[in-house]
């Protein structure tokens, strides 16, 4: 049997939201509760469950009923026959002991006002409350009782605080340029391992593409808390899905962590956002440590593999990026086919209109092994559209070919009721092919044109992986949040994965550089000492590089 994969982003219905012209699905809460997964998120008018942490279901709410599930930021906690949600904006805390039944959900009201909040069952039978959620205010905890309705024990109480003139990854911008503004600190999570508590915290936007997690760890549940030297615990601007914060940690039925996050578009609007699942851990120098390197590659399913970790990437390339595209249409120059092979989820081709028949190909340039497609759509000139009960489903099909002449279906999503707007599909075998070509062949979703930010074609090139990894120099700036890393090209490379981190055998945080033969980092912490490696890659393989001291 082959190897099961899947690839960010998480593949859910993403709600259309009645207020802008785009999807959302952010803030991810994953609980395990009696061997299933459920996974909240903010504005979804419901919530979803799984056994594997790949295939979700959807569990609609009766809002009338259950306000709560089409609020901002959730929190959720298993304790006992009780599985326990709470949201952001004034939202109640809620429990079910069948959460599979949507009318099963109990409400117990607020102790206090809470903004992002965070649920912590400690291993004494305590239960904590964090929340924040400002530019200027701090982080807080409170205990509630969980034997009188959650009611309030002790608290709020300020336990962390963001710093931006010293830790690089706070500062906003896409690329942390933006030095005169505070950081929205919010998005607060507590998991507990070896008696040490740790606090994932986001900054410095939702907006941006340097969305990340930040930790701090204590030995105690309400602080102080200290930022580890290793933050952010999750970062990821570049590649094709960029932004991963806000999220939640926590660990799978064998025991192994992940973290799911808030993958930032904001091209329609600022809150126009997906999710992301990385596998995490806590290192032997009890540092938290997320990989997210080649994080929007296929990865093996989480329970597939014994160390997902360090053996979860399917060890399959991409061979789309930049090659040359075709359409049946185009909306306007800024929404041309190369658009969907550019690895940038924020731009994407947009066809002239929604009719059945447009089209998309790729020229792979030459016969590749295809082993998996991605499929990501984009919401180009939809109607506002709410609640769940519209039908919306992409139909479509995707067809490769070796020569431009036979062609064979890959997918076949034409009578599809699905609402997946990230579709990837495994090949049952791999197929030697060079022409990939996607159609429309039905109504597209919320009266939209047929538009796709990234039509994505995973494999092997059939060639060699770089020859060396490139001979590089990394300078620390004078803002020491800062570090210039410059290289030689190397040849038969198609981009670089500069890794950096305190530790030179966990280099986890990584920044991606196409087209270009240096790069400046600007989410480093100050004070800090780092070391930096170099790796090449192409779509025959990777070619690591030698760790080194920043100076």
């Amino acid at each position: 049997m082959p190897n099961r994969t899947f690839c960010n982003p998480v593949n859910i219905n993403y709600q259309y939201q009645p207020y802008f012209r785009g999807r959302e699905s952010a803030d991810p809460a994953v609980v395990l509760f009696k061997g299933v997964y459920y996974l909240f998120a903010s504005h979804g008018s419901g919530y979803w469950y799984s056994d594997d942490l790949v295939n979700w279901s959807f569990v609609e709410a009766d809002l009338e009923k259950q306000p709560q599930f089409a609020l901002y930021a959730p929190a959720t906690m298993a304790l006992g026959d009780r599985l326990y949600v709470a949201h952001s904006q004034g939202g109640d805390m809620l429990y079910s002991e069948t959460p599979k039944d949507p009318d099963s959900w109990v409400n117990l009201g607020h102790a206090y006002e809470w903004n992002d909040p965070a649920l912590f069952l400690d291993d004494d039978g305590k239960v904590y409350l964090y929340d924040g959620l400002s530019p200027v205010e701090p982080l807080r905890a409170a205990r509630l009782d969980p034997d009188n309705d959650m009611a309030l024990l002790e608290g709020p109480v300020s336990i962390f605080q963001s710093d931006k003139e010293r830790r690089g990854f706070e500062r906003r911008g896409d690329e942390n340029e933006i030095n005169d503004q505070n950081p929205h600190l919010e998005g607060s999570w507590m998991f507990k391992t070896n008696g040490k508590y740790y606090l994932t915290y986001a900054v410095p936007g939702t907006e941006y593409a340097a969305y990340c997690d930040g930790c701090a760890v204590s030995d105690s549940p309400m602080g102080p808390f200290t930022c580890c030297d290793n933050s952010p615990a999750v970062y990821k601007a570049t590649g094709f899905m960029r932004g991963c914060g806000h999220g939640c940690l926590f660990a799978d039925k064998n025991g192994k962590l992940w973290k799911m996050d808030t993958v930032s578009i904001s091209v329609n609007h600022i809150f126009e956002r997906r999710l992301c699942l990385f596998p995490a851990k806590i290192g032997d120098d009890g540092r938290l440590y997320t990989n997210a390197v080649r994080g929007d590659y296929p990865m093996l399913y989480p329970h597939d593999t014994a160390d997902p970790f360090a053996d979860g990437d399917a060890g399959w390339h991409l061979l789309s990026y930049g090659k040359r595209t075709q359409a049946s249409s185009a909306l306007d120059a800024a929404h041309g086919p190369e658009k969907a092979a550019d690895e940038n989820m924020r731009t994407w081709w947009s066809a002239a209109s929604g009719r059945a028949g447009e089209r998309l190909s790729l020229d792979l340039g030459r016969t590749c092994e295809v082993r998996a497609v991605q499929i990501n759509f984009a919401d180009q000139d939809i109607a506002p559209a709410t609640g769940r009960r519209n039908g919306f489903s992409y139909r479509y099909t995707v067809e490769g070919s070796p020569d431009g002449e036979r062609w064979e279906t890959l997918v076949d999503r034409r009578d599809s009721c699905d609402d997946h707007p990230h579709e990837y599909v495994a090949l049952s075998a791999p197929e030697q092919l060079r022409y990939i070509r996607l159609t429309n062949e039905g109504e597209v979703p919320a009266g939209g044109r047929f538009a796709v930010s990234g039509l994505r074609v995973f494999g092997s090139g059939g060639g060699p992986a770089p020859e060396a990894a490139p001979v590089f120099t990394a300078k620390r700036c004078a803002d020491e949040r800062e570090m210039h890393v410059s290289w030689a090209a190397v040849p038969g490379a198609e981009g670089y994965l500069i890794r950096f981190g305190v530790d030179p055998h966990e280099l986890h945080t990584h920044w991606q550089v196409i087209g270009q033969t240096e790069a400046t980092v600007r989410c480093l912490t100050a004070g800090v000492g780092y070391y930096v490696r170099v790796d090449a890659y192409n779509e025959n393989g990777v070619t690591e590089g030698t760790a080194k001291r920043l100076r």
